[in-house]
């Protein structure tokens, strides 16, 4: 089998709304896709030969490293990184315990700069590559409800801005996507059907996100002709929250 030209993309929490519409516009772009997720889901269907699956819980390092490695033999280079993996738990501030805090931290956050340090060995060595994290616009207005995940969004920038300037000098470009609401299962586990078309109606461009729209953000910041651009958070939201 003939080697993608533009090399792998491993994506994290690559099974979910947003993570099956990047796997599914990269194999379209023809880069190759090691997806890495707790259960393969929608993804089983998938038969492209540029495909691989890999069971993995982003909390450990050391089966990421590994799933780096077979995803660079098989496709020659590891171009790039999505990362998409987190939870969300709605619950009243005060009631927030350490187990869900905890576990927001080592999902949402801890997970992306392990998935960031899997892949950073082998970007070094070619001297190339791009890391595409996933924030939200939570990071900047919060949210009732969700402090614990708003607080992970929000030290996804912080992290994403510093591991761009860590790694520049190695040609290494790190930015992230921050979507609004999107059509997804997580808003519909906090919203009902009239909420969100209420959210909808309130937006400028009058609807909200699809899985499609964070896909063509994720395919923006992974070419390499946008090889001036890092440090930046593409704010994905159909002009809502513009500050």
């Amino acid at each position: 089998m003939l080697k993608p030209e533009k090399g792998a993309v491993c994506v994290t929490g690559a099974a979910g709304g947003i993570g099956l519409a990047v796997v599914q516009r990269l194999l379209a772009e023809g880069y190759g896709v090691s997806a890495w997720d707790l259960a393969p889901g929608p993804l089983a269907e998938i038969g492209d030969p540029n495909f691989i699956f890999e069971t993995i819980d982003v909390r450990d390092l050391a089966a990421m490293q590994l799933a780096a490695q077979r995803a660079s033999e098989k496709f020659g280079v590891v171009h790039g990184l999505v990362s998409l993996a987190a939870i969300f738990r709605r619950q009243a501030l005060a009631e927030i315990d350490d187990e869900t805090w905890d576990l927001h931290f080592a999902i949402n956050l801890k997970g992306s700069l392990f998935a960031a340090q899997s892949v950073l060995p082998m970007m070094r060595a070619r001297r190339a590559g791009s890391i595409v994290l996933f924030s939200s616009t939570q990071a900047r207005t919060g949210g009732a409800l969700n402090a614990a995940y708003a607080a992970t969004k929000g030290g996804i920038l912080g992290l994403m801005r510093s591991m761009a300037l860590d790694v520049a000098r190695d040609n290494i470009r790190v930015n992230s996507v921050s979507p609004a609401i999107a059509d997804t299962a997580m808003p519909r586990m906090a919203m009902n059907e009239a909420v969100l078309e209420q959210r909808a109606a309130a937006n400028p461009l009058k609807r909200i996100g699809t899985p499609d729209d964070m896909a063509e953000a994720v395919i923006f910041l992974l070419d390499p002709q946008n090889s001036f651009m890092t440090g930046q958070d593409l704010r994905v939201t159909g002009g809502a929250a513009l500050f």
